[in-house]
C-alpha cells in the first residue's frame, strides 16, 4: 500500500505499508508525517490473523507430502501396500481426515482473509494518521493491495476439499470392504426363503393333528394267538396272517402267508 500525504505547508510524503504472510498486522508499522515541523509518528496496524493462515498452509504442505508418499508407494511398493489389506484401509482413513482438514482450514482461511481485507482498508489506514484526519491536508492513495493470489488460494482450498472428498469412494473400494457387505446382503434373501420354507413345512406337519400318528396304529387290532398275529379283513380280500417261526419273543425271520379262496 502506498499513500501520498500533501500537507498545508506544501510538504509531500509518500508512505509505503508492506504486509505479508503470516499476517501479524500488529507487528506492521510505518512512519507518517505530522505536517508540523517535519515531525513523524510511528503507527501500527491492528489484528493478528496468523493462526488461521498458518493452519491453512500446514494442511496444504502435509497434504502435498502425503500425496507424494502415496504416489511412491503405489508405484514401487504395490505388494506391500496390499499386504493384509492394511495399506488400503490406512489410505482410506487418511483421505477422510485430510478431507475434513481441507474443509475446516478453507473456511477458516476465507474468514481470516475477509478480516485482513478489512484491516488493510485504505480509509481505515488514513484514519490512523493524524495528518489525514486534518481536513486541510490531502491524503491520496497511490497503490492498493492486490488480492488476486489470496482469493485464488481460498478457491483452491475448497477445490482440494472436493478432490479429497471425492477420492474417499475410490480409496474405500480399494479396501474391499464394500464387496463383503454386498455378499452379506446377497445372502439375506436366500436365508429368509429357507427360513420361511422350514417354518411352512413345520406348520404343515403340525396341522395334521395330534392323532395323525395314532390313526396309523388304530386301523386294526392285533390278535396274538398261537405264535402269530392277524390283521382284520379289509376290502382287498381275505385277511393276511403273519406267522413267526418260533416263540413270540423270537427275533427270527417272518413268513407272510396270504390265504385266499
Amino acid at each position: 500500500i502506498m499513500v501520498k500525504v500533501d500537507c498545508v505547508d506544501k510538504i509531500q510524503s509518500n508512505i509505503t505499508i508492506t504486509f505479508a504472510y503470516p499476517f501479524r498486522l500488529q507487528q506492521v508499522h510505518f512512519n507518517a508525517p505530522l505536517c508540523e515541523d517535519k515531525r513523524q509518528e510511528m503507527l501500527f496496524l491492528e489484528g493478528d490473523y496468523s493462526s488461521s493462515a498458518q493452519f491453512f498452509v500446514t494442511v496444504s504442505v502435509l497434504a502435498f507430502l502425503y500425496s507424494l508418499l502415496a504416489t511412491i508407494v503405489y508405484i514401487f511398493y504395490q505388494n506391500k501396500y496390499r499386504e493384509k489389506n492394511r495399506g488400503p484401509v490406512v489410505d482410506c482413513l487418511v483421505t477422510m481426515v485430510f478431507s475434513g482438514l481441507w474443509l475446516v482450514s478453507s473456511i477458516a482461511w476465507a474468514k481470516t482473509l475477509s478480516g485482513v481485507k478489512t484491516a488493510i482498508d485504505i480509509s481505515r489506514i488514513q484514519l490512523l494518521m493524524t495528518a489525514c484526519r486534518d481536513q486541510e491536508n490531502v491524503c491520496e492513495t497511490i497503490a492498493e493491495p492486490t488480492w488476486t493470489n489470496l482469493n485464488m488460494s481460498v478457491a483452491f482450498g475448497f477445490l482440494n476439499f472436493s478432490l479429497w472428498a471425492g477420492n474417499i469412494w475410490f480409496a474405500y473400494k480399494e479396501t474391499g470392504l464394500h464387496k463383503s457387505s454386498q455378499r452379506y446382503l446377497s445372502r439375506m434373501p436366500s436365508e429368509k426363503r429357507s427360513t420361511s420354507f422350514r417354518q411352512y413345512s413345520q406348520s404343515s406337519f403340525d396341522q395334521s393333528g395330534p392323532g395323525f400318528g395314532q390313526r396309523l396304529y388304530s386301523q386294526g387290532s392285533f390278535e396274538i394267538s398261537g405264535g402269530g398275529f392277524s390283521l382284520p379283513q379289509t376290502n382287498l380280500g381275505q385277511p393276511m396272517f403273519y406267522r413267526q417261526m418260533g416263540s413270540p419273543t423270537s427275533r427270527g425271520p417272518l413268513i407272510f402267508v396270504n390265504e385266499s379262496q
